[in-house]
């Protein structure tokens, strides 16, 4: 009967196994069978000695020393310690070795699990034991020495270590899927096509869907940086609709000419815009965006304009022309004037003499 002997490992470091406790004994009992060769010839004293390969005795072994009965034991016991000597046989390779293979077959634990948690190796035949027997002759008895040898298997216990637990590596934190407060973002623009004198507004209507209560902060963004202030919905009351905040966007010509229309349009300022919604918090989201396109028309500047020619006033004596209807105009007064005939031809007479015109005579209209 061979019982198996322990010995203990622990890690020094929290990264491998590489100390032998050597202050640790354990007990070891081992069944022989060794007796004197000529048992009964002659009056015999026996004398015995155990060792195992790799430890020293530790405190009482029976049977051993010398002694009527010695020869009588079929077993024998001892407390053992372990020494590393005569052998071949290294216990903290044992409990690396067994590591490197969890490792490699058991997916699921670092090397600090294992290390922190320990484990135990049953080695078979690790090391070699022996008890041998003297037997010494009296009289006409012959001596004789038997040894019996076994060998043992070796329990090693790979300690747990504490410096490898405060390596373990700490799991990622789960991500908590949480359900959105706003459900749906809804925007509008008025309008979305506009064309006239600028500056002009659009104006911004929006509304928002809530799961459940939330305080909402959102604002406003748009084409070219534009930005709100930010505004805050409190709903403390339950899931539903709301309205947000109303918003004008002005919509300014530059001072330089932007992209300008072309035909009949040429000079107006074209602006193609967009805006949408941004919620802030408690999870930030942002709306599609809603396109307008506003033309502002190119108004010519002001020059010193045409001059006004005045109505020409009544002539003296003329009265003012009267309208209405059913009532007659009164005649107009008429005054003598001269007749002027210019260019007409000279005319002669028979002495080649010029014939003067008639001037001076009334004419009527």
């Amino acid at each position: 009967m061979i019982e198996a002997v322990e010995v203990h490992v622990y890690s020094s470091d929290g990264e491998k196994w590489d100390k032998v406790d050597a202050n640790r004994t354990t007990k070891f009992k081992l069944g022989f069978d060794a007796e004197c060769k000529w048992k009964g010839k002659g009056h015999k004293a026996y004398e015995g000695y155990f060792y195992v390969n790799g430890f020293s005795l530790a405190g009482n072994v029976y049977p051993e020393g010398k002694g009527v009965g010695i020869e009588t034991a079929r077993w024998v016991k001892s407390d053992l310690r372990w020494t590393g000597e005569n052998t071949t046989f290294k216990p903290a390779q044992v409990c690396n070795s067994e590591l490197d293979k969890r490792l490699a077959t058991q997916a699921g634990k670092s090397k600090y699990d294992w290390l922190a948690k320990g484990f135990s190796v049953n080695y078979a035949d690790a090391v070699r034991a022996s008890y041998v027997l003297f037997c010494y002759g009296t009289g006409l008895g012959k001596s004789d020495i038997a040894d019996n040898p076994a060998r043992v298997n070796v329990r090693v216990v790979c300690e747990p270590s504490a410096k490898a637990k405060s390596k373990i590596p700490k799991p990622a934190p789960r991500k908590t899927q949480l359900v959105p407060a706003v459900k749906t973002l809804k925007l509008k623009l008025n309008p979305t096509r506009f064309t006239g004198q600028c500056p002009a507004k659009v104006k911004v209507d929006t509304g928002v869907t809530l799961a459940y209560p939330a305080e909402i902060k959102y604002q406003y963004v748009g084409d070219k940086g534009h930005k709100s202030p930010v505004f805050t919905l409190k709903n403390k009351g339950k899931a539903g609709s709301w309205n947000l905040a109303p918003w004008n966007r002005t919509i300014k010509a530059p001072n330089t000419p932007g992209k300008l229309s072309i035909g009949p349009a040429k000079g107006d300022y074209l602006h193609k815009g967009w805006m949408k919604i941004k919620v802030l918090s408690p999870k930030p989201m942002t709306s599609k965006a809603v396109n307008f396109t506003f033309r502002c028309q190119h108004t010519p500047p002001q020059g010193p304009g045409k001059l006004q020619t005045p109505k020409p006033a009544p002539r003296p004596g003329q009265p003012a022309l009267r309208s209405g209807a059913g009532k007659a105009q009164p005649a107009r007064t008429h005054r003598p004037r001269e007749i002027v005939v210019v260019g007409s031809k000279v005319k002669k007479d028979d002495n080649n003499q010029a014939v003067k015109p008639i001037s001076g005579g009334p004419a009527a209209d």
